[in-house]
């Protein structure tokens, strides 16, 4: 099962998010087939990741549905800058332009984490061109396309991925270990 086609991950992540469902609550919420939430969840059912209760299903292995996402997807940067702006101004020209991701998003979740990187979606493609054209310096950004979902930006204050997102892309580039806190503490 290929969970970052755009039906199957809209179950997957709303699986993710209410830990406790029914897959009737997950189709209609989802706007999903039925019988493609009664696939998805039976195979997650077969592997051990989710299990059947009395009267609705559990999310029992988060950590293992969040490592599936890597089989099939890369984080692979568009662009990447080492401009002379501090970080500051940097998130000044991204804001409402462009979500943070990776390590930037997960700051805002969890205050251990710090990446002097900046990475964000580039939903704007202008900025490409901006940092470009931008003095060279120490404050690395990357920027990504936006692959999976844009329901996943919270658009308050400065734009960034979800907590389930931002999960997800940490471990697609290979930086779980990064994600350990906010997993234990949101889903264990």
């Amino acid at each position: 099962m290929k969970i970052t086609s755009k039906q199957t991950y809209k179950i997957v992540r709303s699986i993710l998010i209410s830990k406790k469902f029914t897959q009737y609550q997950i189709s209609k919420n989802e706007k999903v087939t039925f019988s493609l939430v009664n696939r998805v969840v039976n195979w997650l059912v077969r592997i051990g990741y989710v299990a059947k209760r009395k009267g609705y299903y559990e999310l029992t292995a988060p950590a293992a549905i969040f490592g599936l996402f890597s089989i099939y997807r890369k984080m692979a940067p568009i662009a990447t800058f080492d401009v002379a702006p501090d970080s500051k101004e940097i998130l000044n020209l991204l804001n409402k332009r462009a979500a943070l991701c990776l390590t930037s998003a997960l700051s805002a979740y969890d205050a251990y984490y710090r990446d002097t990187a900046i990475y964000a979606y580039a939903l704007d493609k202008k900025l490409v061109g901006e940092l470009g054209e931008m003095p060279k310096g120490y404050t690395r950004v990357e920027l990504y396309e936006e692959d999976l979902n844009s329901q996943d930006i919270v658009k308050n204050g400065q734009w960034k991925t979800s907590k389930v997102r931002t999960v997800i892309d940490l471990f697609c580039a290979n930086k779980a270990y990064a994600a350990e806190r906010l997993v234990k503490r949101e889903w264990v």
